[in-house]
């Protein structure tokens, strides 16, 4: 298809880079918009909606798009009618990261119920799946709030992993997920590698072609302990991921300031302009708290 207008590979995994640009903005978009579904975009949800947006190769303008979402968020279904038609894992990782992102201030309202059912039917998932996805979103949220990355955490990976693919979700939709790319090496990725997942497929250098989860059950230790080369590649890929993040909340901050400076001087709309200013001002102090924390952690772990 035409780069731009469809689905650009006819890999049946599929990967989000292989998406045109018009498609990945769309499935960053959706991220924002279930976000906003109940009208405030909480921290929790910026920081994981943050963790999982990847700008690389994206043109300047698409990425001006991405920033402008923190303040307006785009439709949510017409995020998803662009990648309705997309490979499996994709539309099963999107559903995914909404559901990651629904429930990642622990507050699920009515509003977003009915956002994730809407997604659920367009993206052809079906009632135990999204129960699965649900389940493991919680108990990954669990994990990355207790800093957890132990065995403990593995077997939870493993035991959440194994009850989407129990259920029809593809292994390699667990790629996608926001939850999986901000924990580290040591105990995560051995319940991921006993479930097929090695330590480089992860968003941003492709996902390898999986030939299901039975196959790879031998190859725990190999992708667990055994190879020095792809835990290199996991902490390369997560140090870029980190870094990208810091970037993109930046330059999204500075977007905000800009149009918050542009409203300021239109005197003659002052008083129309105010309310928007302070819903402004609310975000940006969000974003902010997001940026922060993310500069600490990347100086914690330098």
């Amino acid at each position: 298809m035409v780069e731009g207008k469809g689905f650009v590979s006819n890999n049946e995994h599929g990967d989000i880079e292989q998406l045109s640009n018009e498609q990945r903005v769309a499935y960053y978009g959706a991220l924002f918009a279930i976000a906003a579904y109940d009208d405030e975009i909480q921290r929790e949800e910026l920081d994981l909606i943050y963790e999982m947006i990847d700008t690389d190769g994206l043109t300047d303008q698409d990425r001006r798009r991405l920033y402008a979402y923190a303040i307006e968020s785009p439709t949510l279904q017409d995020c998803l009618q662009a990648v309705r038609d997309a490979p499996e894992s994709i539309r099963y990782g999107l559903m995914l990261n909404l559901v990651e992102v629904a429930v990642a201030d622990y507050l699920l309202s009515d509003l977003e119920q009915e956002a994730l059912n809407d997604a659920q039917r367009t993206l052809g998932v079906n009632n135990e799946q999204r129960a699965a996805m649900e389940e493991y979103a919680q108990k990954m949220r669990h994990i990355r709030e207790r800093g957890i990355d132990d065995n403990y955490a593995a077997d939870v990976v493993k035991s959440a992993v194994s009850g989407m693919t129990a259920v029809g979700v593809p292994i390699a939709a667990v790629v996608y997920s926001g939850s999986v790319v901000g924990l580290s090496a040591a105990g995560i990725t051995s319940g991921l590698a006993a479930l097929g997942l090695g330590l480089g497929m992860l968003p941003g250098i492709g996902v390898a072609i999986l030939v299901g989860a039975a196959l790879f059950i031998g190859l725990n230790k190999l992708l667990d302990t055994g190879n020095t080369r792809k835990r290199e590649e996991h902490q390369r890929e997560r140090e870029r991921k980190a870094q990208l993040a810091i970037e993109n909340l930046q330059a999204t901050i500075n977007y905000l300031i800009d149009c918050m400076a542009r409203l300021q001087e239109d005197a003659a709309d002052a008083k129309a302009n105010k309310q928007a200013i302070q819903q402004m001002n609310e975000r940006l102090r969000k974003l902010q708290q997001v940026l922060n924390r993310r500069k600490d952690d990347l100086a914690q772990g330098a």
